[in-house]
Order: C-alpha cells, then structure tokens, then sequence
C-alpha cells in the first residue's frame, strides 16, 4: 500500500492561537505581524483568523460575540462551524501566553507546505524537456529565492546597537584621517559632494544618447579598481566586452582611440599598450556582457563575485535594457527593475550606479539641461489634483504641495504590493513643466486630468493613459481610512448644524439668516443647536406648506462684531454664498468615521432622497441619492462616503427646458452598498422613517453579481497560469468550483470577490487571494478627452510607486528609488569639450553642478581643472 505522507500542519496549533485570541484580545498584536490567513491549513480556521483580521484593522474589540457577527456578515458562520466551534476552540487552549509561539508553528509549517510545492514545480520544470537547463535554474533560484524574500521578518533593533555600529564607521574614518566614507570615484569635485560612493546606495547617472554616459561610467570604473584596488563588477548590456576593453586600454594608455580602431599604431603605442594591458590585468576589475540579462541573474551572478572577489562596486549600463518580466507595460517592469537595483544595493550593502537613458522630453522642451521629471517613463497630473493626508483626512491640491503651502513629507495613501491601501510618504512634489493633459472619466462619476503617459492600475498592471479606453476597468480604493482622527474635530451641535445650513440654509450677506424646512424634527434640531451654540432665539415663520426659521443674532450687529454664525463660518473657512457654491468645510474631513457618519445624516435630511424602488419583475428596492446644485459640494460628498466605504455614482442632470439650474447627484446603488448606507449613515425626520422597512426588503434581495466584480481579464492573466501550474483542466476546473463546465464563455465575464475566494480556496496562490481581499474597486472608464497644455506635477513616494489622488490609485516617478541622481549634459553643443555632470538629487546631501572636460580621442571624461593635451 503507498504511503501517502499529509502535508506538514498542527491542528493543535492552529485551535490554540484562535482560542488565545478569543480569552484575550491583546492576543492578536503578537500574530498580526507575520501571521496570514492563507497559512492555515484547516480553511475553517483560515476564516476565523480572517475575520479576526478584519475586526482588529476596523479597531473593533476580538470577542466570541463580534467574531460571530462578522463571520455571519461575511456568510462563513456555518461554514466554519458557527458558535459551536468557536465554543470549543476557546476551551482549548487554557492561556494566551504562548500565541506567538502558536503562531510561528502555524507559520513554519505553512512555510514547509509551500517548499515542498515549489520543489514539485522545480521537479516539474526539470523534466520539460522543452526547457533549457539555465531556464530551469532561474527558474528554480526564483522560487526557492521568492519564498525566502516573501517569509524574510525584519524587527526592531535597540538604537544602542545601531549607536554602536554608527561608532565604529566614525572610528574607521577618524583613523583614515579624513579619508572618504564611500567609494571614491577617481573624480575629487564629486567625492567632495557624495563623499564617495555610499554603501547600499542606488545611484542613477542619466543623459540622452551621445552625452557619454558609458564613458563616464567606465572612467569611475577603471579609476576605483585601478588606482585603488577596489573590486568592481560591470553589467553591459549595450557594449561587448571587447568594446569595453578596448575603451579601458584607451584610457588607461592615452594613445587615441582612432589608432586602436583602425590599427595604425606606432612602436611606443605598442609599448603604452603593453603597460596599460599589465596595469588593466591586475585590476580586479570584471565585466559581464549578457544581453537582456534579468535583475535575478544579475542578483545570482553579484552575489557570487561577491562572495568569491569581495565585490565594493557594481556599475549598470544601462537601467531599459534590463529584462522585466514581461508585463503588459514597460512603466511596471522599469519600476521593478529599479526597486530592484536599489534592493539588490542594501543587500549586498555595495553602491551600485545604473546608467539610465533620458526621455525626449528635454529635446522638446528645449534647452539642454534635464530636470527629474526627464529620468521617467510615468506621466504628470494637473495641479488641481486633490492629494489626501492619510493623518487628517484634509484634501490638497498638488500644486499647493510643489509651493510648499503643506509640509513635506506627509502621509498619503497608497497600494501596497498586497493590493491594500496604506499610509505611505510622500517626500517630495515635483514640476514636470507644460504637458498636453486628457481627461479621463470613470463610470463612478469620477474625474482626473493627466498627460498621455501617465500610468493608471489595470488587472495586468500599470498602463498610460494613451494605451486606455473606454470600458477598460481601472483601480479606486474601496475605503479611506485615517490613522489619526482626533484632529480639529467639530461637536455633534455642529455638526448638525452645519449639514442642515449647507443643506437647506440661507446664509448670505444683507439676509436675514434663516433656514428652510417642511419636516418638523429638522426644524428642532436646528432651533436647539443654534440656541445652544450661540444663544440664538429662533423665529418660526409658516409659509404655504413649510417653514422657515429664522437665526437673528442674539446682540446687536456693528463693525467688528458679525452675526456668530458669520463669525462661525469664517472660522470653517467657508464663504456666505448661495446654494451652487456651497462647500463642506475641511474640519467634516478631518473628523472620525462616526462624526462623518452623523454630518451625512443630517445633510440627506435636506436634500437628500430615501424613498423605496419599484420596478416590474424586481423585488423593491431603495432610491438613494443626494442633490445639490454645487458640484463641489455633491463631489465632496461622494468623497465622505468612500471614507465609509460606501461606493456611490456621481451624475449631473440638466434642466432640458432650461428653467432651473443643473443638478448634481451622488447615488447609492445595489443592496450591498443601500445597506451599508442606511446602517451607517441613514437620515433623521421624516426621511429616516422609511429605513427599518427598507433594510429588511435590502436583505431578502441577492447581490448583483454584475456589481463590484473583478475585471474578466483575470482569467487569463492571474488564474489560468495558476490553474495550469496544478494541471487542472477547466473541467476539472469546474468540478472544483461546483459549477457546470461552460468552455469558453467563463471568460467573457469579470468575477466576484467572493468567487475568487472560492478558487484561492483549491488554486492557494497569494496573487489570486490578493485580488479577492483587496482594497480595490475596480471602475469602469465611460470616456477620455483631450485637452490643452498646462503645467503638470508628480510626486516621490516612499517605499511604492503610485498614490491615491481625486480617489484614484495613479503612478508615480521611477527616480525615487535611487539616493543620488546625476545628470550628464551639455550647456553649449558648438564646445563639445564642456559637460556638466548635475547632482540634481541627493538624499543624504547637498546637490550641485560639476563641470568636466571630455576628451573625444580618449572616450574619456577629466575634471576640468587638468591640463589639457597638446
């Protein structure tokens, strides 16, 4: 009989940390670092961590009674056993005091599972016969490389040990006597600014096609394995090693470059040739020039020269001929390319400089010097584009960032490689000059103006807008939270108050302030807030078949001393204007989900709508919506509800007869979204009557599935590449999804969140279980319009590429993964001679301009201050 062996897992383990949890709330905080839902091996427990996940994210407390209730919300209360289960996993364990250890035997034997799958995938890989034996090493380094990176922990360490490593490089440099801290270039003016080469730094040498940048390059080369005897590594995938050989023989000899090309050499060339060569050989100095070659070759092949020759310095040349791994666009393979240099630099803690290629943008600009805006292949937004400070909430326009009205750095959102959405830091906002910009709008009612080359999220990753169209899905977050809500917050009162003025209020100059209403408890709470506010003694005036209440000041009016509620507003920053050109002030945006929450009540109390759906052939349902005749304000508050993550539609509707203005609407649509709308925002007065009934009926309804669904294509590109890795067939395919075989027409449909739980379920691939618990929503584009030129802005981030702006996930700068970037250029094309080498950024210093000589017989670059050769 064969001896089936069960995958690596403790049972025990897996009940004892849930049960940990559940008798002790702080629990979590030990597990929630490392520990995921996909390393349980019973997907019952998988679910209950999950949801346990959930409630420690939203700050809710862990307990048996919320636990059920987010497990029933989530619809897996019978699957995993319902309070029963839960009953018994508390009495399993007597003591949370071990739950982190529970938690690593959890992941250990997770970690394990997924060796023994990528040892399979090798084994399988080395059989094919159609694959070479160097495609099935990468192919077997990049598995076995990919799962120790993915279960690599990282924690704090005692600043006194960091102290002490900090004394020590001090100490080295003491003794040297002032000697560089860095690698030192062979160039004294740019040592002077860099103090050398730093380790673990990415530096990034930029120039368009002529300038010299392989040149320069290789003079930093030649002069730190040469004149110091420090081992460099060089990667050129433009030159052959027999062009670079012959450049450094140029070089180190300073015979002209003409005579070794076309051979006409001299008897003493021969003799400087000779000394060159026996200087270059005992160089250690070693080049590869593998074409096309990968950053994982890269990383295989630096680390063994490492290892085997002590590798200092690793130079690049250049950054677009690395090869990606084969997206759907080149924005995502350079970002990754260049993330993965800088990783590669902290992790053999070397510098290494990477020759990169500028964009046309400097030609057409005109004038010759580059800016950081050139070394790109992302795009630029309009200096509109609204930014939020993921600390307070409070949205700004980008081009207040770049003029520094805002600090910086600041906190933004932003999506993490887990497709969550995130605090990251925004360190610097930059000027891309005058671009044409298009409009782009999303079904949602969601706007942004961008130039042709900016990149949006799409399933196959980052595309520019000049490769989008209409109907094409892109990615908006499903919610926005804040890590700091406690800022600058206005009472319930005002709250109130507010919403009902903006709402259905008249506070403009020369008016009696009065407010307008046919529902009598709205009246109320605006009589008791103004008189508890500000001492003001309401005046209740019946007109036909509503009401206004007027708010006279409670002291008489005189210069110096306003009306309180004008008083009021201009302390909120907002204007006395008329009902088109309301806003909401920034202080609703810097409140807490519960004080935003309660603003929307009392705003759909005025106009808003909650009335019940009726349509033939449908179960009812609920109309849900907010008119206004500001489009800000409408626009703000599709914006307020996202916070709650509550998905709305935003859309203008026009008078056709022309008697009334245009009207602007944010609607809230399908059940899922009406449900959580009414249990958290709702209305107050006669309009809230309505919500008990209409939740039960919003209940009894099935989600569309057409609703929140996952774009089609990642069928093709996430989950048959991962069906195919099993050797599933989609028969077999749908045997295990419980579904009848359709062919074909699987893939002509997106796919819901909750189906593609169901295949991570029995494919168990992280990329599937990302795409079903993202923080994604995924929008449909309705159209893209082009418009004229204006100046465009973008923005360096910390840690990511992309950053949420006008709620939708965008792009950004590739050069903020490098700590240096130097720009090599020429001021003046009739002095070929004259090059400036620009320190345009550097992270740990200052930045300056370096002028240099280049000599053209050499191929060679020479600081300016040398003597020029007769």
């Amino acid at each position: 009989m064969a001896d089936f062996k069960v995958p690596p897992h403790s049972n025990e383990a897996e009940a004892s940390v849930l049960g940990a949890i559940l008798i002790d709330k702080d629990a979590v905080i030990s597990v929630a670092e490392f520990l995921r839902p996909e390393h349980f091996y019973d997907e019952r427990n998988g679910k209950i961590y999950k949801a346990i996940l959930d409630l420690y994210e939203e700050r809710s407390p862990v307990d048996i009674v919320t636990l059920t209730d987010k497990l029933k919300k989530n619809r897996d209360s019978s699957k995993v056993g319902g309070t029963a289960y839960l009953t018994e996993l508390i009495n399993s364990v007597p003591t949370s005091a071990n739950a982190e250890k529970y938690g690593q035997i959890i992941k250990d034997s997770f970690l394990k599972r997924e060796l023994i799958s990528a040892s399979s995938k090798i084994v399988e890989v080395s059989f094919d016969e159609g694959t070479s034996a160097g495609q099935a090493l990468d192919k077997a380094e990049s598995a076995i490389f990919s799962l120790s990176q993915r279960h690599l922990r990282q924690s704090f360490i005692p600043i006194k040990e960091a102290l002490a490593e900090s004394f020590d490089r001090l100490d080295e440099l003491h003794k040297a006597s002032g000697g560089l801290r860095g690698v030192p270039t062979g160039f004294k003016d740019l040592d002077n600014v860099l103090a050398g080469l730093q380790s673990s730094n990415l530096l990034i040498l930029a120039a368009r096609p002529g300038i010299g940048k392989t040149a320069l390059s290789l003079n930093i080369a030649r002069s730190v394995s040469v004149d110091y005897k420090i081992p460099v590594g060089v990667f050129s995938l433009e030159m052959s090693k027999e062009e670079l050989t012959d450049r450094l023989l140029v070089r180190q000899s300073e015979i002209d470059a003409w005579k070794l090309k076309t051979g006409r050499l001299e008897e003493e060339d021969f003799t400087q040739f000779s000394e060159a060569m026996g200087v270059l050989a005992d160089a250690p100095l070693f080049v590869d020039d593998t074409p096309g070659i990968s950053i994982l070759e890269m990383r295989t092949k630096a680390r063994r020269l490492q290892v085997e020759k002590g590798l200092k310095l690793l130079i690049v040349d250049y950054l677009q001929l690395i090869r990606g791994r084969n997206l759907e666009n080149r924005v995502q393979e350079v970002s990754e390319i260049s993330m993965g240099l800088k990783n590669l630099a902290r992790e053999l803690k070397i510098p290494i400089v990477c020759v990169s290629q500028l964009s046309r943008a400097v030609e057409i600009r005109g004038g010759s010097r580059p800016r950081l805006a050139d070394l790109r292949e992302s795009g630029c937004l309009a200096g509109e584009t609204l930014v939020m400070n993921a600390d307070t909430g409070e949205r700004i326009p980008i081009v207040k960032l770049f003029n520094g009205e805002k600090t910086l750095p600041m906190k933004v959102l932003a999506l993490d490689k887990d497709l969550k959405v995130k605090p990251f830091k925004m360190i610097k906002v930059f000027s891309s000059g005058k671009k044409k910009l298009f409009e782009l709008k999303t079904k949602s009612g969601r706007e942004i103006r961008a130039s042709a080359n900016h990149p949006f999220l799409k399933i196959g990753g980052w595309i520019p807008l000049e490769n989008l169209k209409a109907g094409d899905f892109i990615a908006f977050p499903r919610i926005l939270k804040i890590s700091n809500n406690k800022l600058n917050n206005l009472n319930r009162d005002e709250l109130a108050l507010l919403a009902h003025l903006l709402g259905d209020g008249c506070i403009l100059p020369d008016q009696p302030f009065h407010y307008t209403s046919a529902d009598g408890v709205n009246l109320g709470i605006v009589q008791k807030a103004a008189y508890r506010l500000f001492k003001i003694n309401s005046r209740l005036v019946k007109q036909k078949n509503w009401f206004h209440l007027y708010l006279p000041s409670p002291f008489p009016l005189a210069p110096g001393r306003p009306h309180p509620i004008t008083k009021w507003f201009k302390e909120l920053g907002i204007e006395l204007v008329h009902s088109w050109e309301k806003r909401i002030p920034e202080k609703v945006f810097n409140s807490t989900e519960e004080d935003i929450a309660l603003f929307l009540k009392h705003l759909w109390s005025t106009d808003g709508n909650i009335s019940w759906k009726c349509l033939k052939g449908r179960k009812p349902a609920g109309a849900i919506y907010y008119a206004s005749s500001s489009e800000l304000l409408a626009r703000q508050v599709q914006h307020l509800l996202l916070r709650l993550g509550i998905q709305t539609t935003f859309s203008k509707r026009e008078d056709k007869r022309g008697n009334y203005r245009k009207m602007f609407l944010v609607s809230v649509q399908g059940a899922p979204n009406q449900l959580k709308f009414l249990e958290k925002v709702g209305a107050v007065g006669g309009k809230g009557e309505i919500i008990p009934k209409l939740i039960i009926k919003l209940k009894e309804i099935d989600p569309n599935p057409n609703n929140d669904i996952i774009p089609k294509e990642v069928w093709e590109l996430v989950i048959k590449p991962n069906k195919e890795k099993l050797g599933l067939s989609w028969r077999e395919f749908a045997v295990k999804m419980e579904m009848s075989y359709c062919g074909s027409s699987l893939f002509r449909n997106g796919i819901s969140r909750e189906r593609m739980e169901r295949i991570h379920s029995f494919l168990k691939d992280k990329e599937i279980f990302d795409f079903a618990t993202s923080d994604i929503y995924w929008d449909k584009i309705v159209s893209i319009k082009e418009l004229g030129m204006e100046e465009v802005y973008d923005a360096t981030m910390e840690g990511v590429h992309n950053f949420v702006a006008n709620d939708i996930v965008v792009h950004n700068s590739i050069e903020q993964d490098a700590d240096v970037v130097m720009f090599l250029y020429r001021e003046d094309e009739e002095n070929p001679e004259n090059v400036t080498l620009e320190i345009a950024k550097h992270r740990n210093g200052p930045t300056a301009a370096i002028k240099l000589r280049f000599v053209g017989s050499r191929i060679s670059f020479y600081p300016m201050d040398t003597k020029r050769e007769k």
